[in-house]
């Protein structure tokens, strides 16, 4: 569609200037007295140019924390968001926050701008935004996220520390082993051939893996390459980010951690749509649709349903895999005396201790098996080095 530029005046008096995409000049005069702006030019405009790649997670991380503190204090976003522009050091988060300032100006709503800048944030940031301000608590729904995104780059911080070692000497392991099949093992093979001696199974599988390991080292190399790819791409489909979703949740060390972080989340954002006079039933959802995962979202759609019935919650929970029993029992025991917000904030708290002492655990078992696995391996690897010449000694020596 074109894009059309244009000049025009709030209700306050304040000119604004910017861009848009209409069908049409009228569709694009229609969108903007939409937004009870005053127009006074409105003409085609270029294209403007490609938005800039992701911001990074530590951007992210400073953004949404400064958000989160605007919302709190009420401050206007669209001043609090220019000044804060003005001290960023990073010119890709400076551009976005720039051209979040000017949706904001133009009259759009903070989802609305949020939405439209969103090929910068990660998926479905604007949809937790959405979810935040209907829940009436902005604030804490953000800095919940904060928490969540601290504790996934902790995540991965401490798995790369773990694994960072073992793989390094791996790595010189398998250059080793490589320079074993590529420059020793081919003369071996002639030589024993040469000998006629019958040779050991390990020794045969080691001839053949020699035979055959440029066309090994360059499958699994490229196999890797392309998991990670198709890893990446996951994440831009629903469909995708689900099957990613499956498998954090089949892997046990990250389930505990990445469960954990989406039950603390999801029950603080049904606590504060609660506290926020929001039936039960639509507040589940909106706790939901808080932590963008499509599998819990399911599953507190049908508990919603079965509030909406008048139905026990604490019993449909015993069959629900992601959201605990506790959660319902909470829930059944908590209504009735009018405390459903207090006792879901402090389920919730427990929740983010658990996803805290997983993420510690993470470390105390990752490394001593990476650990074992690399000595396992340069083992088998340092034998079976040794075993062809073992058999060439005692062939030569006639045993």
């Amino acid at each position: 569609m074109p894009w059309f530029e244009y000049e025009c005046v709030t209700q306050s008096g304040t000119a604004i200037t910017g861009k848009l995409e209409a069908r049409d000049h009228e569709q694009a005069l229609g969108s903007l007295r939409n937004m009870t702006l005053d127009v006074r030019e409105l003409h085609p405009a270029d294209e403007p140019p490609p938005p800039p790649t992701r911001i990074s997670n530590n951007d992210l991380i400073f953004f949404n924390e400064q958000l989160a503190s605007m919302a709190d204090a009420g401050i206007a976003l669209d001043q609090g968001l220019a000044q804060m522009a003005k001290d960023l050091e990073s010119p890709r988060l400076r551009r976005f926050v720039g051209a979040l300032v000017d949706d904001l100006r133009s009259g759009a709503t903070v989802e609305q701008a949020l939405e439209r800048n969103e090929q910068h944030l990660p998926v479905l940031y604007s949809q937790v935004v959405q979810a935040g301000v209907k829940t009436g608590d902005l604030a804490s729904t953000l800095f919940q996220l904060n928490q969540h995104l601290r504790l996934a780059k902790n995540t991965r911080r401490i798995i790369w520390e773990s694994v960072s070692y073992p793989l390094l000497v791996l790595a010189v392991g398998l250059a080793v082993i490589s320079i074993f099949f590529l420059v020793v093992v081919p003369p071996l093979g002639e030589i024993f051939e040469e000998f006629d001696t019958a040779l050991p199974v390990l020794t045969q599988v080691l001839l053949q893996i020699g035979e055959y390991y440029p066309t090994l080292i360059t499958v699994l190399l490229v196999s890797f390459a392309l998991f990670a790819l198709g890893w990446h791409l996951l994440r831009y489909s629903a469909g995708g980010r689900e099957v990613r979703d499956g498998v954090i949740l089949w892997l046990p060390m990250l389930r505990r951690v990445y469960l954990a972080s989406l039950l603390a989340r999801f029950m603080r954002s049904v606590a504060s749509a609660v506290a926020s006079k929001i039936p039960l039933p639509e507040a589940l959802k909106l706790g939901a649709s808080a932590t963008g995962c499509r599998k819990l979202i399911r599953e507190a759609t049908d508990l919603s349903e079965v509030a909406e019935q008048g139905q026990s919650i604490y019993e449909a929970c015993q069959s629900t895999r992601l959201i605990p029993p506790l959660f319902g029992y909470c829930v059944q025991s908590a209504k009735s005396r009018g405390a459903l917000p207090q006792s879901l904030g402090s389920l919730a708290s427990a929740y983010e201790d658990r996803a805290i002492h997983s993420q510690s655990m993470i470390r105390v078992v990752l490394f001593p098996l990476m650990i074992v696995f690399v000595g396992v391996t340069m083992g088998l690897g340092a034998f079976a080095s040794m075993l062809p010449l073992i058999s060439l000694i005692q062939s030569m020596s006639g045993g």
